[in-house]
């Protein structure tokens, strides 16, 4: 039988939560085994000299999309694109460099009207790229621009299905290659599939060893957007198993309608240490900034919304997001759900209610995803049903949202009351939804002072202070995974830490950035990552 080994943590000072803290941590195989030991009792513990730092339970990105972004590393860099001359610019530079025939991807484009890309745009496109596949998606990873070549290779036509909230733009008949939202599932899990595991490996580990930078030691990863699937955990898998997988990798399985949900079930009881399978992502309305949050009220557009499932069979049995929260209970699986507007929000709640009622339990965890515009009244239902029902929030949206004002007006100044769900007692996880927030606000402390200055415009935003931030990123965010061993460091549960050089809690807001305080080092179960 192999000994225990036993590290001890010391010459610090060390939060076990949000607000206590303790002079050292002894650990034993990766978990907490005490508090403030006495050293001496413990003589054959690896000494681990914190040299003054401050440490708090490591911080979990609780809705991050790391492999799929990962997948587009080496893609064409869309950022600013808003004009058709703009996007094809930069397609024509990376086509340049490509073999042929190889499938060419770009990321970030945010056009004025996602409805107006014509026939004459697509020829341009298709003028640069000729012989090759090309998925190009927006900012949001709500909307994408395909070429002909990629429509044909698809089977795409004016006449093909669409799934339930997807719209392919046409054009006097013909489709423009502008699909969007659940529409862009056509072209993007047959491309994607095209992306082989070795490039998806390349990009991802950059990005967990950055995120392991910042201080993060757990993510949620969706592994799946309204383009599609890039689900490859077991390259997570074989990172870890190399030792080479710096962060806690929580994924999640994306499906898009009742006849998908049991195709995850494969996934479950092969979880490891640091790779584990917590469940389910749904889409139930498009993106807030592409005004399609799915609302009770019209829009400046005219409309409510969109939404991808329905609280009847009016659009078939497989959409019917009654049928597909009581079965997701039934086979004991929570859900991860994409809800920004408050119409949204309430046929899932409604769903929830409904498969309690019929089961008299809930045996998953349910997070509801952004909440841009969740009511008073949604908020306490929430409450009551707690804590099968957490949130997590990106505060980092409040300024990179700013131009939804053309679709919500005065409403868009007052969306996600992030502030209000923390104080209602719902267990609140912290988040980046990376790429839709940037890379530059990406970090902790960023996310921090954009939280604890409200943007700069506390009177629309309310502030949130430093305990509800440490709890967000630790205890709020470990909620969202239903797997009770991190967010804290008592006894039992996992080593995972952060430690900055200065104490959280004195710095002001405004001194708060990416690289201040400096993160001297980044553990998970006891090793250091970073």
């Amino acid at each position: 039988m192999m000994s225990a080994k036993l590290s001890l943590f010391k010459n610090g000072t060390i939060y076990v939560d949000a607000e206590r803290k303790f002079g050292n941590l002894l650990v034993e195989n990766g978990k907490v085994k005490g508090c403030d030991v006495d050293p001496s009792s413990h003589k054959d513990a690896e000494i681990i000299d914190l040299q003054g730092g401050f440490a708090y339970p490591g911080f979990n990105d609780s809705h991050v999309h790391l492999v799929e972004i990962g997948a587009l590393v080496g893609c064409a860099d869309l950022l600013g694109c808003r004009t058709s001359d703009q996007i094809v610019k930069q397609v024509a530079e990376l086509d340049a460099k490509l073999p042929e025939g190889e499938l060419l991807k770009g990321n970030g484009f945010y056009p004025d009207d996602y409805d107006a890309w014509s026939l004459d745009d697509l020829n341009k496109l298709d003028q640069v790229t000729k012989g090759r596949p090309v998925l190009l998606l927006d900012k949001l990873g709500h909307n994408c621009i395909v070429n002909s070549v990629s429509m044909k290779k698809c089977g795409i036509t004016a006449e093909t299905p669409l799934p339930l909230g997807g719209k392919v733009v046409l054009q006097n008949g013909s489709p423009t290659g502008m699909l969007r939202e659940t529409a862009m599932l056509l072209a993007g899990n047959p491309l994607l599939a095209l992306i082989g595991d070795d490039a998806v490996r390349a990009g991802a580990k950059k990005l967990f060893d950055l995120w392991a930078s910042m201080g993060y030691t757990s993510i949620v990863d969706l592994m799946g957007a309204p383009f599609g699937r890039i689900f490859r955990p077991e390259i997570c898998r074989e990172m870890e198993k190399a030792g080479e997988l710096p962060i806690r990798i929580n994924y999640r399985y994306t499906f898009y309608s009742l006849d998908e949900m049991e195709d995850c079930l494969k996934y479950v009881g092969n979880d490891t240490d640091m790779v584990r399978f917590t469940g389910l992502k749904l889409f139930v309305d498009g993106a807030y900034a592409g005004g399609e949050a799915w609302t009770t009220w019209k829009n400046l557009q005219g409309n409510t919304g969109l939404y991808c499932v329905y609280p009847d069979d009016t659009y078939g049995e497989i959409y019917n997001i009654n049928r597909i929260v009581e079965n997701a209970n039934e086979l004991g699986l929570g859900i991860h759900y994409h809800t920004q507007g408050d119409k949204a929000i309430g046929v899932v709640l409604d769903a929830i209610e409904r498969a309690l009622e019929k089961k008299g339990s809930l045996t998953g965890t349910h997070t509801f995803i952004h909440l841009a515009f969740p009511t008073d009244d949604q908020i306490e239902r929430m409450k009551k049903l707690s804590p099968h029902v957490n949130t997590t929030v990106q505060p980092g949206f409040w300024p990179v949202e700013g131009e939804s004002v053309r679709y919500y007006g005065e409403r868009a100044k007052r969306c996600y009351p992030v502030k209000k769900l923390v104080d209602s007692g719902i267990p609140t996880g912290m988040s980046t939804d990376f790429s839709v927030s940037p890379l530059e606000l990406t970090a902790p402390t960023k996310v921090m002072n954009i939280a604890m200055t409200g943007a700069g415009d506390p009177e629309n935003h309310v502030p949130l202070t430093m305990k509800d931030l440490i709890t967000g990123f630790s205890q709020g965010s470990a909620a969202t995974t239903a797997i009770p061993d991190t967010g804290k460091l008592e006894p039992g549960y996992w080593a995972d830490l952060v430690v900055y050089e200065r104490d959280l809690y004195d710095l002001t807001p405004e001194e708060l950035d990416p690289k201040n305080p400096k993160v001297l080092s980044t553990w998970v179960g006891g090793r250091r990552v970073y």
